[in-house]
């Protein structure tokens, strides 16, 4: 009995997971043209522009379907092979990719010299995923400027510091589910495995997912200027108390192109003092060891947030009472994080251009983040001009960011801050 169970189960499972894998295929019927030198080469070139149409050119169908030119002999005599045969051993050729057709017409043109045929084709497609549907960014490796970067006066590995910088900025780019981020670092990678699918044995589902290879919207490209860190002492007098302090610094230039138009869409030169607080933000603490992994984790998420914010700023999507929902979770926000909300008016234009140059932004209150999930987050009003209910409608209330949480060494030091206040307080009053 419980073996007949476990079976039942596996069968059950393979028969769901069959089931997902094709569901996301969908098939196409085209009709199109073709012409070649024999009957044979026609059809394989109507069925690889077939292909094209529904799948891209980026699957090697003229070789495949070439190859049935030795069994398939349809120029000038009768196929040994019956319809259905043929049909067979064109959807194996194409692994799956052609999943039958028709020959509608055929004629010989150029005098006899060449064939001519119209062929209806019922083509697989890769159905791509719903996010696929975002705006398109590829962040393409920055240039590094010519000067040493120095850490404690020692200079450290350039390329691999803008190696960390770009992957950091992809890690919070994703995160932040607005875009579908393209890879654009390990592209040698990439074309390996399309290889490995391309040299036979490949099942018809990974065949089609190589016409489905995407283009960006938008690039994101810059250049690295700079970075440095030092650590310094201070001798406290009063105390006989060396401390020791640091600072970190940042210097880069960076774009957003519109890839159709080639337009820059957003461009800043970035330039950030780090501070003790800046570092303690980051998960692993501050290692003096690997200070330029830090300097660039932190460089990386402000630049995220200020494309994030240039391109699809944080809007209002729920109010309930003194809450608020929010259409931006992840890694970007953190419990405490306080926002400015906006009231959107009517778009402005320049005078000059006609362009448009934004709306207008009423300012209505503040918000400070109260839990973050991985697509969205949850907020309270803590100070409002308008109730946030009255004028709230989709798309219509934006967020800009005020003031980060504190971290947890600033908390510490302003919690010393009051207690020290306190006690001088408490003294005065004895005095």
């Amino acid at each position: 009995m419980t073996h007949l169970l476990i079976k039942s189960l596996i069968i059950i499972c393979i028969s769901i997971f069959s089931h997902s894998i094709y569901a996301n295929i969908e098939y196409k019927e085209v009709q199109v043209k073709g012409a070649g030198a024999s009957l044979q080469e026609a059809i394989n070139n109507g069925l690889v522009e077939a292909i094209g149409r529904v799948n891209g050119k980026s699957i090697d169908a003229k070789n495949q379907l070439n190859q049935l030119s030795q069994t398939t002999r349809v120029n000038d005599e009768k196929s040994r092979f019956s319809q259905k045969e043929i049909q067979k051993a064109y959807k194996e050729a194409t692994k799956g990719v052609v999943a039958s057709y028709d020959v509608l017409s055929e004629q010989q043109i150029d005098n006899g010299r060449r064939w001519q045929v119209i062929v209806k084709a019922k083509i697989a497609k890769y159905k791509r995923a719903a996010n696929s549907n975002r705006k398109r960014l590829a962040v393409i490796p920055f240039r590094v400027s010519d000067q040493s970067f120095l850490i404690n006066s020692q200079p450290v590995n350039k390329e691999q510091v803008n190696r960390i910088l770009g992957q950091n900025m992809v890690s919070q780019l994703v995160q932040s589910r607005r875009f579908t981020v393209l890879d654009r670092e390990y592209i040698q990678e990439v074309t390996g495995e399309k290889n490995i699918i391309l040299s036979g044995n490949t099942p018809m589902e990974e065949m089609v997912k190589l016409g489905e290879e995407l283009v960006a919207d938008y690039i994101v490209v810059g250049t690295l200027e700079n970075i440095g860190f030092s650590e310094n002492e201070i001798h406290m007098s009063m105390t006989n108390r060396t401390i020791k302090t640091y600072q970190g610094n940042v210097e880069l230039s960076y774009r957003i192109i519109d890839v159709p138009t080639k337009q820059i869409k957003f461009s800043d030169f970035a330039r950030f003092t780090l501070t003790p607080d800046d570092f303690s933000k980051v998960d692993q603490g501050m290692n003096l060891e690997n200070a330029e992994s830090a300097i660039c984790i932190i460089a990386a998420d402000k630049i995220s947030k200020k494309i994030l914010n240039a391109i699809y700023p944080m809007l209002v999507v729920s109010v309930r009472g003194n809450s608020v929902t929010l259409n931006q979770g992840g890694e970007m926000l953190k419990n405490g994080d306080r926002y400015e909300v906006f009231q959107y008016g009517e778009r402005m234009y320049d005078p000059y251009t006609k362009e448009s140059i934004g709306r207008e932004e009423q300012y209505i209150g503040e918000i400070e983040i109260t839990r973050v999930n991985p697509k969205s987050s949850q907020a309270r009003i803590i100070n409002a001009d308008i109730e946030f209910s009255q004028v709230f409608a989709p798309k219509k209330l934006v967020c800009r960011l005020k003031e980060e949480a504190a971290s947890p060494a600033k908390k510490k030091i302003e919690d010393m801050r009051k207690r020290f206040e306190e006690k001088k307080k408490k003294r005065d009053e004895e005095w």
